[in-house]
C-alpha cells in the first residue's frame, strides 16, 4: 500500500523577495496568464512567482488542491518555465529556462531554481489527487532543475510505486536516504520494495533462461540434439566451466 504522508507537504523554502507583493498586485498576478515580459527584472519576476507560490501553500494547506495547482502553474510561468509537465501523456522532459532580457536587448537562457520548487509542490498537489503520472512528472523536472531535490525524489518515489514501477521507486527512495539518512518513511520502504525489486529480477532472468533455452532446442531440433545432451561441469581448482556432450541415446 502506498502512503505519502512524510512528504505530502509543501516546500516554503524560497522566500519572497523583498516587500512582499501587495493584494492588488497578487489579483493583478492571478489574473494574467503569467508570461513574464522579456524587459522584466529578475527581482520582480521573482516576487510575482513566490507571490503565486504563497498562494499555492495557502489553497494546499486548507485542501484547496486543484486551486493550489493553479497557482503553482501561475508561478512556473511568472519565471518563464516551459509548462508541459501537466500533460502526464509525454516523457520529454524540457530545459525549464527563462528568457533574461540583456543591455543590447538580446535574451540569454538561464535555469531558474525557483521553478524546482514550483513543480515539487505542484507534484505533491498530484499526489493528494491520486494522479501519479503527473505527480511523477512534475517531480522528474524538479529533479532536471535541482539534482539534490531531496523531497522531489521522494515524491517521484511514491508516485512511481504507485504506477507499480518498483524499481524506480526503490531506486528514488535509496536517493532520499543518500540525502537524508534519518528519512524513516525512505528508509521503511526500502526495506519492504528491496525483496520486491530482487523477486521481480529474480523471475525475469528464469524467463530470459527458458526463452533462450527452448530457442536452443529449437535449432538443436535439427540435429536430433537439446541442451539436454551438455552438460556445464565447474572445474573447482579453477571456478571454470566445461561443457561435456551426453549421449543420452540408450
Amino acid at each position: 500500500m502506498v502512503t505519502i504522508e512524510s512528504h505530502n507537504d509543501v516546500d516554503d523554502d524560497v522566500a519572497a523577495a523583498a516587500g512582499a507583493a501587495s493584494s492588488r498586485a497578487s489579483r493583478d498576478i492571478a489574473s494574467r496568464d503569467g508570461d513574464a515580459d522579456v524587459g522584466t527584472s529578475r527581482a520582480a519576476t521573482h516576487e510575482a512567482g513566490d507571490a503565486q507560490k504563497m498562494i499555492g501553500n495557502e489553497c494546499f494547506a486548507r485542501g484547496a488542491y486543484e486551486d493550489a495547482i493553479t497557482a503553482y502553474t501561475a508561478a512556473l510561468r511568472c519565471v518563464g518555465a516551459v509548462d508541459d509537465a501537466v500533460d502526464a501523456s509525454t516523457s520529454r522532459v524540457g530545459a525549464v529556462t527563462r528568457q533574461c532580457g540583456t543591455s543590447e536587448g538580446e535574451g540569454v537562457e538561464q535555469k531558474d531554481a525557483r521553478a524546482a520548487t514550483y513543480y515539487a509542490n505542484r507534484a505533491a498537489c498530484f499526489l493528494k489527487l491520486r494522479d501519479y503520472a503527473r505527480a511523477s512528472a512534475d517531480a522528474t523536472r524538479a529533479i532536471a532543475i535541482d539534482g539534490a531535490y531531496t523531497k522531489a525524489y521522494a515524491r517521484r518515489a511514491v508516485a512511481r510505486e504507485a504506477l507499480e514501477d518498483v524499481e524506480g521507486a526503490l531506486d528514488d527512495y535509496k536517493r532520499v536516504l543518500e540525502r537524508a539518512p534519518s528519512d524513516v518513511a525512505a528508509r521503511d520502504a526500502v526495506a519492504r520494495l528491496t525483496p520486491i525489486v530482487d523477486a521481480k529480477r529474480e523471475e525475469m532472468k528464469e524467463e530470459v533462461i527458458t526463452t533462450m533455452k527452448n530457442l536452443g532446442n529449437s535449432l538443436l531440433g535439427n540435429f536430433g540434439l537439446s541442451l539436454d545432451n551438455f552438460k556445464a561441469e565447474k572445474d573447482p581448482a579453477t571456478g571454470s566451466y566445461s561443457i561435456n556432450f551426453v549421449n543420452q541415446k540408450g
